[in-house]
């Protein structure tokens, strides 16, 4: 969708079938791919079905090649669904070296910074990414707090916000707002809601034309009833002064993501504003893989050879495709 001089175009995301909320954004003067990856995980006890491996597939190498064709490259964070890890993984990512560095070769990547407001995990994931990219990528700039004009188009970088609650063990991630003339998009994956005021109080202050946020991951047991309705509370007041709010990612991992998002419609269409998932977004039915899994497995019930290989050690199948 093009409002304005912007361009919206979501790539993935759970409501297209894999963990991601990969989104191209593109101005008359610049094309930027936010955060270039996409993954599944083990749910109710099951590997991903066959669909959702196909769907994974299909998603990575349109983001290979949206990533070939962009202009800019941003990272929000050093989470396997937002940014292609350097070793070889077929279980969940479909990674490789060569991969992210056929991908990557020759970008400028906008990056949180690995330095400060970082877990040890996320460090970690930092220091190889920068290694493996050492003299494949034209040039990796830490953005925390930062603005990057380009012509006519304004990329304001966040300070670090929290994943989630305030104090939460999961780190950080920088939200990125992209202004052209008199319209802007904000995108801020996995603020899940957000739960926190501090990073409420910072996207009121923007005011953007659309929002694109990750929701809270309601799925999880551990985050508790007083997040979700801080998260639900942030997303109401958000809607009213929001014309469009793209809500995604954790939320639309649980069966019963519609429902919790149906309050949240409600006050925007009061308002004359619109909510959508990025498939919404897109023209697209709603496609949740995850979340149906064990709908899948009940009416598409895979092959021997694919049963095998979930029964697999870790470390084969991490090496092994699965066979679907």
């Amino acid at each position: 969708m093009k409002i304005n001089g912007i361009e919206i175009v979501p790539i993935a995301a759970e409501s297209m079938g894999v963990r991601s909320l990969c989104t191209r954004i593109a101005t008359p003067d610049l094309t930027l791919l936010l955060d270039p990856s996409a993954a599944l995980s083990m749910r109710y006890r099951l590997e991903p079905h066959p669909k959702e491996y196909h769907a994974l597939e299909s998603k990575l190498q349109q983001i290979f090649v949206e990533a070939r064709r962009a202009d800019f490259i941003s990272l929000s964070h050093y989470h396997y669904d937002h940014i292609r890890p350097g070793f070889t993984d077929f279980r969940y990512i479909f990674s490789s070296r060569e991969e992210l560095q056929r991908m990557l070769e020759g970008k400028v990547i906008f990056a949180k910074d690995n330095r400060d407001h970082i877990n040890s995990s996320q460090r970690r994931r930092a220091y190889y990414f920068q290694k493996d990219l050492d003299g494949i990528a034209k040039e990796i700039k830490w953005v925390d707090g930062k603005r990057i004009e380009h012509q006519n188009t304004i990329i304001e970088f966040s300070e670090a916000l929290p994943h989630g609650p305030d104090n939460t063990p999961l780190g950080f991630v920088i939200a990125t707002h992209i202004r052209y003339e008199n319209t802007s998009v904000f995108f801020a994956p996995d603020v899940q809601g957000p739960c926190s005021d501090t990073t409420l109080q910072y996207l009121l202050s923007l005011s953007p034309s659309v929002l694109i946020i990750g929701g809270p991951p309601t799925y999880i047991s551990k985050f508790g009833e007083v997040h979700r309705r801080l998260a639900k509370k942030s997303l109401s007041t958000l809607v009213k002064g929001i014309p469009f709010l793209i809500i995604d990612h954790h939320l639309v991992r649980d069966q019963n993501w519609r429902a919790w998002l149906d309050p949240i419609r409600s006050a925007s269409e009061d308002v004359g504003h619109k909510v959508f998932t990025m498939a919404e977004f897109l023209g697209k039915e709603n496609r949740c893989l995850e979340s149906e899994r064990k709908d899948l497995y009940e009416n598409y019930p895979p092959s021997d050879d694919f049963w095998n290989w979930c029964n697999a050690t870790e470390e084969y199948k991490k090496e092994h495709r699965p066979p679907i």
